[in-house]
C-alpha cells in the first residue's frame, strides 16, 4: 500500500466530529461525540424536516466538511440523510434537489457541500438528483450577522430555474445543510414552485 493510500485509510478513520482514531459508529462519529449528539424531534406533516442540532460534533463536522475540504464527509452525512428518511417513511418524492451556492461562492470554495450530500443520496435512494436545475442568481452577503427581517431581503429574487422540465408536476426534496432562520431554503422553495413543481418539502441535516 502506498503512502498516499495509507494516510487516506488513515484520515477516514478519524472522527468526523473530534478528529481522534477510534471505533466509529454508522455515520463516523466516536462514541463520545455519538452521545453529544442531538437529533431533533420535527412536528407531524411538517414540510420544513431538520435531523440534527447544529452544536458540538455536528457543528463540527459540518464546519470540517464545508470549510476544510472534507468532502468524503459527504457519504457519511448521505447515509444518515438516507437513514433518516427511511425510517420516517419520506420517499414519497421524484427527485432531489441542492440548495445552490452563486458560482463565485463555490469556485472559491471548489464544490457545494449540499450538491456532494444530495448526489449521494441519491444514489442510495434510487432517486434523480437534480443539480444545476436551481441555480443562485445573485451573489448574497453571508446570513449569519443579519436580523431575520434583513435575511429575507437579502435572499430575495435570489434563484432561479434552469429547465423546468424537469421539475415540472414533481415533488421536490429540497436538500441544504444547516437551517438557521429558514429565509434561504423558503425562497428556493417558492422559485421552484413558480417554476412548477408539484410540491416541495425541505430536509436539512441539521438546525442552528
Amino acid at each position: 500500500m502506498s503512502i498516499k493510500k495509507f494516510l487516506n485509510l488513515f484520515l477516514k478513520n478519524l472522527c468526523i466530529g473530534c478528529r481522534t482514531p477510534a471505533e466509529l459508529n454508522r455515520y463516523g462519529f466516536c462514541p463520545s461525540c455519538e452521545r453529544k449528539v442531538v437529533f431533533i424531534e420535527n412536528p407531524p406533516d411538517s414540510q420544513n424536516l431538520h435531523i440534527l442540532r447544529y452544536e458540538g460534533p455536528v457543528k463540527d463536522a459540518i464546519c470540517g466538511f464545508k470549510y476544510n475540504r472534507k468532502t468524503y464527509y459527504g457519504k457519511r452525512f448521505a447515509l444518515l440523510v438516507y437513514d433518516f428518511i427511511r425510517d420516517n417513511k419520506l420517499e414519497s418524492f421524484d427527485a432531489i434537489v441542492p440548495v445552490p451556492l452563486h458560482w463565485k461562492k463555490e469556485f472559491r470554495r471548489g464544490y457545494n457541500q449540499s450538491a456532494i450530500v444530495s448526489i449521494n443520496l441519491a444514489s442510495l435512494l434510487k432517486k434523480e438528483c437534480l443539480c444545476g436545475v436551481l441555480v443562485k442568481v445573485k451573489n448574497t452577503v453571508s446570513q449569519t450577522e443579519l436580523s431575520e427581517s434583513e435575511r429575507k431581503k437579502n435572499v430575495k429574487d435570489a434563484f432561479s430555474v434552469r429547465r423546468a422540465g424537469l421539475i415540472e408536476k414533481k415533488k421536490i426534496l429540497l436538500f441544504d445543510d444547516v437551517y438557521t432562520s429558514g429565509a434561504t431554503t423558503a425562497e428556493a422553495k417558492k422559485t421552484l414552485l413558480a417554476a412548477g413543481a408539484r410540491s416541495v418539502i425541505v430536509l436539512t441535516l441539521s438546525r442552528a
